[in-house]
């Protein structure tokens, strides 16, 4: 039940209970700005509408500078062979950023988000530990210490899994913005490249593998700065605001 106040501008909700006290007396509970209806039955607590920040772009960023990284590390700039180095930055920021994006994304009702993000998240972590000395997998495909082409073939058909999961994002994504698709397609055909690098050992794989995940950073970068570089922090001139996709409705 509801009614207007007294300026018949702010909505009064009337016949709120207020049981958790033990007083089911009726009690007028008004709505804020932003929806929340606020409590005025303890008077020394006073009422503010609750606000929630912005997760995706600390998400973005996370994933478009570990992308950029293992990039240039997969295209050996600067002569760099061995990847290791970027696993501290896959699960220190990529895999815990995500994770943690992940599931604020479902408490604020992001279900698309939220989706992308865990998964996301569970990638990086997994496929960290396959090259982590302490989880012993590299050592399993290991006959008198020479790691055999077994464990290529089993890094390439873990990738082609993700390349098909990722697809499925790009088909949830089709209406949301050029910077977000953008960012799963380059995401998915990098897995795809880097899917073909192992399964048949081919050096331009490797490289395409690289060009594609630096410009799937990129696209994340946009995706990312689009939410971060609002009117209230910085100057118009500076935003990159998305293209977006969908329908005016």
């Amino acid at each position: 039940m509801s009614a207007a106040s007294e300026d018949h501008q702010t909505p009064v909700y009337l016949g709120a209970g207020d049981l958790e006290k033990g007083r089911p007396a009726h009690i007028e509970r008004t709505v804020t700005p932003g929806g929340h209806p606020v409590d005025y039955s303890q008077p020394a607590i006073p009422a503010q509408h609750r606000k929630f920040g912005n997760p995706l772009p600390a998400g973005l960023l996370s994933f478009a500078t570990g992308f950029w990284v293992v990039g240039l590390y997969t295209l050996n700039v600067r002569g760099v062979v061995h990847p290791h180095a970027v696993f501290p930055l896959l699960n220190m920021f990529l895999g815990i950023t995500q994770t943690l994006v992940g599931w604020f994304e479902m408490f604020i009702g992001n279900t698309f988000s939220a989706t992308i993000f865990i998964c996301y998240g569970g990638f990086i972590w997994s496929y960290s530990m396959l090259f982590l000395p302490g989880f012993a997998v590299t050592e399993a495909y290991m006959v008198d210490g020479v790691l055999t082409d077994e464990f290529n073939q089993a890094i390439g058909l873990f990738m082609v899994v993700w390349t098909i999961v990722t697809f499925f994002f790009c088909l949830a994504a089709l209406r949301s913005s050029v910077a977000v698709l953008g960012t799963l397609s380059f995401t998915g055909i990098a897995f795809m490249c880097m899917a073909i690098q192992n399964l048949t050992g081919s050096d331009h794989a490797r490289v395409a593998a690289g060009a594609f995940q630096l410009i799937a950073g990129s696209f994340g970068y946009w995706a990312a700065l689009s939410g971060y570089w609002t009117p209230d922090v910085t100057y118009a001139f500076i935003r990159a605001p998305p293209i977006m996709l969908s329908k005016a409705e």
